[in-house]
């Protein structure tokens, strides 16, 4: 009977203890990978700021994550400790939903957390997949021989420089030599050898000249072996995860949006000649510039025309918006970013400077929060100050228009040969929310209010452009 009670009392004991476990694993708070951008499917861990064993509070920032817009810093609305890091430094290509770290509450024993059991086995299970293509893969290249191309490939790699300016020399195929440096690698001194055990004489220019006319009258795909592998050397660039969305962007842009462009051409006059005056004002508190005023004329335009102003769903189709939130496109080093001017109709042509400026700041410093780039109704591209003279810009989804602003030129005009100063745009619309009426309309409104500035200064109407 007492040893019936003592296996009861052992068996107990461990339903505690596993109880005990389960409630211990489960009091960890999971930190999964945000998506931070309504397009963003992965993005890269680029740093922690927090080390495992430190104390985080609401707000604090854990860690900095290269998205498909911009480099932004993942802040916690939890406080705990940061008890395990799954995703270390420079991790790339993380799904969206991935736990990357965990969490425990203050005082908890932060050293013995456990990993759930899900991500072990989802982890265990890709590292046998791996292994299984690895060995699949040795077997195969153990299995077929290597063709003549990957062999010269190989061969042409495996040489050291001098030996390769030997080979050169003497005219020599590096396939005949064996290599006795680390890995195999051709040596001088094996090029050498070669050459004074078959007493072989430098080759003259004329022979090289003979020999590769001859190599390209017979042999033809011997000629392309060659030029692959001529001693060409470049560099590999490796792409962010910001220059990857962009591509699939462009590319769904363009293969799913039927783009149509219409142009016109404004005389910038009287806007060059506000801006100096509102520059030489001793009272100016900035200094404004022409695409200050081009931002405040297209807000200006999609108020007057709000069939511009809107977002198509493939679903749900044109949705107009109630407020004109204008993108304007900043390069960065890691690639093209629309930051957004809220209420742009609404703001002074002093406002707009002020945002843009700080926007594009924030911007190429990559410090731009979501909210200051998700978004907007309509996008600006100026190639201007880089002497282009007009082009075509790829409309930014879900966005239906985009203006692509030129470089403004001096041109002679009339009868008379007046010069004026014209500004040339370009703009490309979804023609399956637009038609050409409602374009042609809208550039008709942008290019009156880039003649007649004045209207741009006293036209801060704070209505909204639809009756929502």
């Amino acid at each position: 009977m007492l040893r019936n009670f003592g296996r009861i009392a052992t068996n107990v004991c461990r339903q505690h203890r596993i109880a005990f476990e389960v409630v211990r694993t489960l009091a960890s708070t999971p930190l999964n990978m945000p998506s931070l951008s309504p397009t963003m499917s992965e993005g890269t861990i680029i740093r922690w700021l927090k080390k495992e064993g430190e104390e985080v509070n609401p707000g604090d920032a854990l860690c900095e994550i290269q998205t498909d817009k911009a480099t932004m810093t993942l802040d916690t609305e939890d406080e705990g400790i940061l008890a395990k890091i799954l995703m270390p430094d420079n991790s790339t290509d993380v799904k969206v939903g991935k736990l990357i770290a965990l969490l425990v509450e203050k005082g908890d024993d932060w050293k013995n957390v456990e990993v759930p059991k899900t991500e072990e086995k989802s982890s265990s299970s890709k590292s046998t997949e791996t292994k299984k293509v690895e060995t699949k893969d040795k077997q195969e290249k153990q299995e077929k021989p290597k063709s003549d191309k990957q062999q010269a490939e190989q061969s042409h790699h495996a040489i050291g420089p001098a030996a390769r300016t030997l080979l050169d020399q003497y005219g020599i195929e590096s396939s005949k030599i064996k290599g006795t440096g680390p890995h195999g690698v051709v040596m001088k001194s094996d090029v050498q050898k070669y050459i004074d055990s078959n007493q072989l004489k430098v080759k003259s220019h004329s022979e090289e000249k003979k020999s590769t006319t001859k190599q390209t009258t017979s042999d033809t795909p011997k000629k392309q072996q060659i030029s692959e592998s001529g001693g060409r050397r470049y560099h590999d660039i490796e792409i962010s995860s910001i220059r990857r969305a962009i591509a699939k962007r462009l590319t769904y842009s363009k293969t799913n949006i039927p783009h149509q462009y219409i142009s016109i051409t404004s005389n910038v006059d009287q806007i060059l000649k506000l801006r100096k005056q509102m520059v030489s004002d001793p009272k100016a508190t900035v200094k404004v510039s022409v695409n200050d005023f081009i931002i405040k004329a297209v807000a200006s335009a999609l108020r007057q025309v709000p069939q511009m102003n809107g977002i198509y769903d493939d679903k749900q189709g044109l949705k107009l918006q109630s407020s004109v939130d204008v993108s304007v496109a900043v390069a960065t080093d890691n690639g093209l970013i629309t930051p957004i001017v809220f209420n742009a109709d609404r703001l002074s042509v002093q406002d707009v400077n002020g945002q843009v400026r700080q926007l594009a700041t924030k911007a190429k410093d990559g410090k731009l929060k979501p909210n200051e780039f998700q978004g907007g109704s309509f996008t600006i591209s100026n190639l201007g100050m880089f002497g282009i003279r007009s082009f075509s810009a790829v409309i930014n989804p879900p966005q239906i228009g985009i203006l692509a602003i030129g470089q403004n030129l001096l041109k002679h005009t009339g009868d008379d040969l007046k010069a004026e100063n014209q500004l040339t745009v370009t703009l490309s619309y979804d023609a399956r929310a637009c038609d050409p009426q409602s374009s042609a309309l809208f550039l008709q409104a942008f290019r009156s209010y880039m003649e007649n500035p004045n209207m741009l200064l006293s036209n801060n109407k704070s209505e909204s452009i639809l009756n929502f």
